[in-house]
């Protein structure tokens, strides 16, 4: 039954799965009064190169979070295995060093992770959105958690991007390995949770009925956008 249920997941994600991105994220706890100048340098140094194409950069201030998250901003490079790879070139040598001992005045990196997508839906309703926000959860079971998402999206109509991923580098002690990402237009859209009918607000709770016993919910955190590079 299980390989069944591989074999359907698998053959539906096919198409979105060719349109998949990798990602890597830094988190910067910014010295309180330095988040202009942290800016200016992240702006001066990635306005000079030339992005690999379908590669972009984003730089967001951390709006809400908990106690334990130490990071203020969140510089992140979205695209490709092959555009991140080029990318990683470029963000080497004298410039690049100069940069971020520059950075290093303003603040302090304080976490780096990776991982990629793994369902992507409403990539029209990508742009004019400012706001973002992430769940994560530690996945005992991943093929069931991703069903779950599957069916929850089918019933529930979010009006900005969102997608579903997998953690693969940097994890913390509290083992999340999968996250939920969706954005948002403005602030009043981040702080509403958009599940209004009761056709959403059932599938709702069945998602989370389902996914309770095989994932540890470990938190989120919601972002503002600064700048966007490409």
């Amino acid at each position: 039954m299980k390989k069944i249920l591989l074999f359907i997941f698998l053959s539906c994600n096919f198409i979105v799965a060719q349109k998949n991105i990798t990602f890597e994220q830094v988190g910067i706890k910014v010295n309180p009064g330095s988040a202009g100048y942290v800016l200016d340098l992240v702006d001066g140094f990635y306005s000079s190169i030339e992005l690999p194409e379908g590669v972009s950069v984003r730089l967001d201030y951390v709006a809400f979070r908990s106690h334990e998250i130490e990071a203020t901003h969140y510089l992140t490079f979205v695209g490709s295995i092959e555009g991140l790879t080029k990318l990683r070139e470029l963000r080497s040598g004298a410039e690049y060093s100069k940069y971020n001992n520059e950075i290093q005045k303003f603040g302090s990196t304080v976490s780096s992770n990776a991982g990629s997508t793994l369902i992507r839906m409403g990539m029209d309703k990508m742009e004019g959105h400012e706001m973002s926000q992430t769940w994560q959860w530690k996945v005992d079971n991943p093929l069931i958690f991703a069903t779950a998402f599957q069916a929850f999206m089918k019933a529930y109509s979010h009006p900005g991007y969102v997608s579903l991923g997998q953690i693969s580098h940097g994890i913390s002690s509290d083992g999340e390995s999968h996250y939920i990402y969706a954005t948002h237009k403005d602030y009043g859209a981040a702080i509403t949770n958009n599940i209004d009918t009761k056709k959403e607000q059932a599938a709702f709770a069945k998602f989370q009925q389902t996914i309770a016993p095989i994932s540890t919910y470990l938190g989120s955190r919601t972002l503002y956008n600064v700048k966007t590079w490409n």
